[in-house]
């Protein structure tokens, strides 16, 4: 897929495009990590969890219009500068880091500004408080959500998926279950009328993460019938 189409389907939220991402830009995400962070002992679980939060930030970055791929390859690009940037954000918890030391930026990062992937901490906050809501909320309003806003989903194939009554069964437990979250959401973000937006972000990160989770688990049993192949082949 070329980067006009993947940035189209994340701002549909299209499965096949960032399962492509995942699939075949991981690994080379990876490896420039390895490279640059290789003193700080960064570990494999560590990869993962700046990819996820790296990802997030691509969609969140795609989705305000901050993101314009003038030529192929530049998505990677920014992802890569992204993960760097979390990565020195995790490092520096651990000790005193000094940024410019920590970092050799590719000499293909150029025209890509840190002010333009970097996240208002402020911001951050409210976002993982949402996040912490919204992961505790019975799983019947998070799957409905999910549906209606991550899927596009209509209401009465949502209604036949989770075994509803009908479209008005369906969009009425939808209002319940927004108005709820969109309480606790004002309350921390301190504005009513961003409270819808701020949730709808919320569950398209939750669904990216549950994607990109099944993405590792995929990837991870794939290497172990690759190693369980070499181990046949060896024994014959």
């Amino acid at each position: 897929m070329t980067d006009s189409q993947l940035i189209f389907g994340i701002l549909q939220n299209d499965e096949r495009a960032w399962r492509h991402i995942c699939r075949e830009m991981k690994a080379g995400f990876a490896s420039i990590l390895w490279q640059t962070f290789s003193a700080d002992n960064i570990s494999n679980e560590d990869i993962d969890d700046i990819f996820q939060e790296s990802l997030i930030v691509l969609m969140q970055k795609v989705k305000s219009g901050s993101v314009v791929c003038s030529r192929e390859g530049a998505l990677f690009s920014y992802l890569v500068q992204t993960g760097k940037l979390t990565a020195c954000n995790q490092v520096r918890k651990k000790r005193t880091l000094n940024l410019d030391d920590a970092i050799t930026f590719s000499p293909h990062l150029h025209n890509i500004a840190d002010d333009e992937i970097a996240v208002d901490e402020k911001q951050q906050m409210q976002d993982d408080l949402l996040d912490k809501v919204f992961s505790r909320i019975p799983s019947e309003c998070s799957t409905l959500l999910k549906h209606f806003y991550w899927y596009n989903k209509p209401m009465d194939e949502i209604a036949s998926i989770l075994g509803m009554r009908n479209a008005n069964s369906v969009k009425s437990k939808k209002n319940k279950c927004m108005n709820r979250i969109k309480e606790i959401a004002a309350r921390i973000i301190e504005d009513d009328e961003l409270a819808e937006e701020v949730v709808r972000n919320a569950i398209e990160r939750a669904a990216l993460r549950e994607l990109i989770e099944e993405e590792r688990i995929h990837a991870e049993s794939g290497h172990s019938m690759a190693a369980l192949d070499v181990d046949d082949k060896d024994e014959e």
